[in-house]
């Protein structure tokens, strides 16, 4: 018995239930052997003979016709539904060798679902609910924060008699209320740069120096959206709402910065400060840690991606205001362009550069120079601050500093006569995002792209067999693949086997549907919105990609807290049963929708 119970802790979903309901589950277990090649059972209604855990050997799944489904082994369930490629189905179980297993009994799995809903909910969900069902590891609300009943005044309420009202309660931001909505907001900032430095009167209301509708969160929004949003809108404060839309508090920087240190949001303002190359790189370089103490106090991979993905941004920007303060002002409008996973905003703990500069118009000789040497400048700050070279050398420093006009017929080029290599550049180029100078011009290369790319229905269907050839990582009976990589083990690359198959699939489906947004997230459901997807598949495969995101995540969080450099490689056998179940439900996900894919376009 005390073998038993020490087993079944290891398998998924017991493995979730506390050591009293295990040792309780054990005493309704039956031990039964079984032998090559004999019929273990018919399951045409799945729990109607309970529950079978295999303890030692292999079984396989097979349709009633004789088809085989897959392989389960030691540790592994069967008797309860299946799901696979997305269908539910009736199947046969024989055993593939001489072994043993442990059934419940259909009394006792009632008793025990009844009991325990976790073990009910497991052995009924299709993949994708199992994945929603998942606790998530988050940070907090607002409501958790002591907010402080809000200091508030009307539009028409004198400058100076605001500013009166912010010393005597010690504010620094005052919203502003008309009939108990929210429609302005006033800083300290505001009062020095629009009043004092403009010589405003004092006397007039202070609705014409106000910043009108601000951005606000709701009381339930997640401490990660807020600090997310504050952090990309270069904010310090933030407006909290209830749910009827009345104001409850503001949340400040200052606010966040105690949470927690170092934070995210002093770490970029130090970046912003920073006054030479060394002061930038000695700052970007605390990153990953901070990131892995993001991770460990729970926040997950979505948000540690665009986090990640702004502290990136303001190193790039420091660095080009201090190549331009010594290579004096450029010769014409620009853009600093990011590529990959710093323009989709999902970067991790490590990262190289891909990067581009856009240029207004084609430049002359002493102009190429100039932007050569900037280009140069940059690159080599990002190398010195960890964001190494690119190995495809995707850098603004090599061939990636083109006009507008050039950029655009780059694309097109790559659009009319697609092969291999255009193909292999969409999975880096197609993922753009201005980050700093005249962004209007990559919003206007964006634009030009993504008109020409629902037109190339050609383009799109390379794409698509691009995209379909990263497998996710499951064999012929739905076991494991594992590789091998020199000097990191053996294992899954997550990036490859398994972020790269969804976010490739996501590009495909933005670029069919012209859908401007660049986060892999934002794109699926913006396909799922306009009918290029369904949407119970689109779901799905974003909580496939969350899910596969957070294993990469803790892994890489795991190695740099160990002094060891981060990387790809998960061994799942180091996951839980459950994680690893959980982790073939979502490749099972991903690879419904490559199929859905290549059905769509023929490959």
């Amino acid at each position: 018995m005390t073998e038993l119970v020490n087993f079944l802790s290891t398998v998924a979903p017991f493995s979730e239930l506390d050591a009293k309901a295990i040792a309780e589950l054990a005493t309704h277990f039956e031990e039964k052997s079984f032998s090559e090649e004999q019929a273990i059972g018919d399951f045409p209604q799945p729990g109607r003979h309970g529950l079978y855990v295999i303890a030692e050997g292999t079984v396989k799944l097979q349709t009633p016709a004789g088809e085989e489904l897959e392989q389960r082994g030691p540790g592994e369930i069967f008797g309860h539904a299946i799901a696979l490629e997305g269908d539910s189905r009736d199947y046969q179980v024989v055993g593939l060798e001489n072994g043993r297993l442990f059934q419940l009994s259909p009394e006792a799995l009632e008793q025990v679902v009844a009991a325990q809903p976790l073990v009910g909910h497991f052995l009924t969900a299709d993949p994708g609910e199992r994945l929603r069902a998942l606790p998530g590891r988050k940070t907090g609300t607002l409501r958790d924060l002591p907010l402080r009943p809000p200091v508030t005044s009307a539009p028409d309420t004198t400058i100076a008699d605001c500013a009166g009202l912010m010393a005597r309660h010690q504010v620094s931001c005052l919203p502003i209320v008309k009939d108990n909505a929210l429609v302005g907001i006033v800083t300290d900032r505001d009062l020095r740069t629009r009043v004092l430095a403009r010589r405003v009167d004092p006397a007039r209301p202070v609705a014409e120096v106000m910043t009108p509708d601000p951005l606000s969160a709701h009381v339930n929004s997640l401490i990660d959206e807020a600090l997310v949003e504050m952090m990309r809108l270069g904010i310090h404060h933030l407006p909290v709402l209830s749910d009827d839309g009345d104001l409850v508090g503001v949340v400040s920087a200052g606010d966040l910065l105690r949470l927690q240190a170092p934070h995210p949001l002093r770490l970029v303002r130090d970046i912003q400060r920073a006054t030479d190359v060394d002061a930038v790189a000695h700052l970007t370089r605390q990153g990953p840690g901070m990131l892995a103490g993001l991770s460990r106090q729970g926040s997950e991979v979505t948000e540690v991606g665009r986090i990640a993905s702004m502290i990136t941004d303001a190193c790039t920007r420091r660095l080009l205001t201090l190549a331009q303060e010594e290579l004096g002002e450029a010769p014409m409008a620009w853009a600093w362009l990011a590529f990959g996973s710093q323009a989709r905003m999902e970067q991790g703990l490590i990262s190289d550069q891909d990067n581009g500069l856009l240029l207004a118009e084609k430049p002359d000789p002493d102009a190429a120079d100039y932007f050569l040497k900037l280009a140069t400048f940059v690159c080599d700050g990002l190398d010195a601050s960890g964001y190494v070279y690119c190995a495809g050398d995707v850098m603004a420093m090599r061939n990636w500093r083109m006009s507008l006009s050039q950029w655009q017929r780059t694309f097109d080029d790559w659009m009319i006569e697609p092969d291999p290599q255009s193909v292999m550049n969409s999975s880096i180029f197609f993922d753009l995002r201005g980050v700093a100078g005249d962004t209007r011009l990559a919003s206007d290369l964006k634009d030009h792209v993504l008109a020409r790319a629902k037109k190339s229905r050609i383009f799109l269907r390379f794409l698509a067999a691009e995209s379909i050839g990263h497998t996710p990582p499951l064999g012929l009976f739905r076991q494991f693949l594992q590789e091998e990589e020199e000097g990191k083990g053996k294992g899954i690359n997550l990036k490859k086997r398994g972020v790269i198959p969804i976010t490739d699939l996501a590009r495909v489906r933005a670029l069919e549907g012209a859908i401007a947004a660049v986060h892999t997230e934002e794109r699926i459901r913006a396909s799922a919105e306009s009918g290029g997807m369904n949407a119970q598949d689109a779901d799905d495969l974003v909580h496939a990609l969350r899910f596969i995101g957070n294993i990469r995540l803790r892994h890489q969080v795991a190695l740099h807290e160990r002094g060891e450099k981060p990387n790809h490689l998960v061994d799942p056998e180091a996951l839980s049963g459950l994680h690893r179940r959980y982790l073939r439900s979502a490749f099972g996900i991903v690879r419904t929708a490559q199929k859905a894919l290549a059905q769509r376009y023929q490959v």
